[in-house]
């Protein structure tokens, strides 16, 4: 039997050193989220449900599907009973296989012990309701055969009554009490989102808590500063994520508190995860450059802008006078202005639609409003609305969308013939991005060293700009929108001009090229 080796902590570990890699047999990943409780009797966590599906994902990708062996259990499915009945998996684990154990949601210590909650946890009975993490988890891996293990944990804790925007609970978990029991003969890695008294944050923008993010960066090979020599290993993603977490939330957001994640490593020198084949020897393609900035796209449409003073509008008269400021009066006055005109506008569209499309008066919904309106047919939806341009009091604005729907392609020369040199730009909206703004703008800069171009970015609007030969991306993260640009292109010639770009869009569109993700 091999000798006994400490836990070690951050900064404790001989990077010079490391275990020799043996590929695994069998991986058994168990993948645990809790987003809500039974009868809310605990505060939900923001995003469980996406981390745990992201971290099974990232799974899939390294490992396999011959020798993974996964299982994701969410809410309801992850009661007490349910949990402990892992110990029959865990009790047979063999010597050449790799346990992955990844949590998301409310830890904490309580009752002697470092716990996590289930979906049937009893906030007066904690003890009785609640998985211990040496007791249900560690110490039946220890008695298997299995000689590595990677724990992977997104909670903290403070009291049951504090519902705040965290994953916290009673008291904090306690690293010390994990190292003591690593004091152990096999290799076990123990990753905790933060540190004692501390908290572990989502991020709307990313859609995740902040500490899984970044693991996902690493897992999935994303992140060059996560490697030594190609590998990702337990200290350099401890390193990783102990440096990227804490730099995220004072440089992105505007969260008061700290986080620091922690990593229990046993072991007499680093333990290699995974090998990233050359990650910084591909260069993408120009045009296939941007797809490594994934977004979850929410909606597409082509957009037009139309301002102009307001004296110049036809319905303006002798007795009326120009706005001396913004204001929802001044509004109101430029859509009074413009109603006539839009409505007009809408009526011409419509019968546009009936004549290019052969189209029957019920299959053409038409919508009208107090200077808005819309038209909606099979293969489009049209909006336009207007007011008081936010940026000059002294002028109107019209804006103007198009999306086009399945199928829109086999009926393009009808579409021109409705709608000729009404649109600018196509706008992407989405709930998120998977990189921070930081990010965002070094992943541009290499992409204009590679490749050329410009770039402008303003880090107070977070709001940069790419442009290269006839194409400019606009990415603002504020309004989360991304508008693209083709010069000398209206229109549906805007789509051509984007679909030559592959991006990073999750979702499939009528209106994108395939996703580079």
């Amino acid at each position: 039997m091999s000798k006994k080796v400490k836990g070690r902590s951050a900064g404790q570990a001989n990077e010079e050193m490391h275990l020799p890699y043996v590929a695994p047999t069998r991986v058994t990943a168990v993948v645990v989220a809790l987003e809500n409780y039974r009868r809310g009797e605990l505060p939900a966590v923001a995003y469980a449900h996406a981390d745990a599906d992201a971290f099974a994902a990232a799974l899939r990708q390294i490992y396999p599907a011959d020798i993974l062996h996964l299982d994701v259990i969410k809410d309801g499915d992850a009661t007490l009973t349910a949990l402990q009945d892992l110990s029959y998996i865990l009790k047979n684990l063999e010597e050449n296989e790799l346990f992955i154990f990844y949590y998301a949601g409310h830890g904490f210590h309580g009752a002697g012990q470092n716990r996590l909650s289930v979906f049937d946890t009893n906030r007066v009975n904690v003890a009785d309701t609640t998985l211990s993490l040496q007791g249900d988890l560690l110490e039946h891996i220890e008695g298997s055969q299995c000689r590595q293990a990677l724990i992977f944990v997104d909670a903290c804790a403070e009291k049951f009554a504090a519902v705040v925007e965290s994953r916290d609970v009673i008291s904090s978990l306690v690293p010390a009490e994990v190292e003591r029991f690593l004091d152990s003969n096999w290799y076990c890695g123990v990753f905790l989102s933060c540190s004692p008294r501390e908290k572990s944050y989502p991020a709307e923008p990313l859609g995740h808590g902040i500490w899984t993010h970044f693991l996902l960066e690493a897992l999935e090979g994303r992140a060059e500063e996560a490697l030594r020599e190609s590998w990702l290993t337990d200290t350099s993603l401890r390193d990783y994520l102990r440096a990227k977490v804490p730099q995220y939330i004072s440089r992105e957001t505007t969260i008061k508190g700290n986080q620091t994640p922690q990593a229990i490593l046993s072991g007499s020198g680093s333990f290699r995860i995974r090998h990233v084949d050359n990650p910084s020897v591909v260069v993408a393609p120009a045009n296939e450059a941007l797809a490594n900035i994934a977004f979850t796209n929410n909606s597409e449409y082509l957009e037009g802008v139309e301002t102009g003073r307001i004296r110049s509008l036809t319905e303006f008269r002798s007795k009326h006078r120009e706005p001396d400021g913004h204001s929802d009066s001044a509004d109101k006055f430029c859509r009074g202005l413009l109603d006539k005109q839009i409505r007009e506008e809408i009526q011409q569209f419509y019968q546009a639609t009936l004549a290019a499309f052969g189209a029957r008066r019920k299959e053409v919904q038409k919508g009208e409003d107090y200077g808005a309106g819309d038209l909606a047919y099979q293969f489009f939806r049209y909006s336009i609305h207007s007011g008081q341009n936010p940026d000059d009091h002294t002028e109107y604005v019209i804006y103007r969308t198009l999306e086009l729907r399945d199928g829109w392609d086999a009926h393009r020369d009808a579409i021109e013939e409705v709608f000729d040199c009404e649109f600018d730009r196509l706008v992407i909206t989405f709930s998120r991005m998977k990189v921070s703004y930081d990010d965002l703008v070094e992943i541009l800069e290499d992409i204009r060293d590679t490749h050329g171009g410009e770039l402008e970015d303003d880090d107070r609007a977070k709001r940069v700009t790419y442009s290269r030969n006839d194409a400019c991306f606009t990415f603002d993260l504020n309004t989360r929108r991304l508008e693209i640009e083709i010069a000398g292109a209206d229109t549906l010639d805007i789509l051509d001009g984007v679909r030559d770009f592959q991006l990073g869009n999750a979702r499939p569109s009528p209106m994108l090229a395939a996703s580079g993700s």
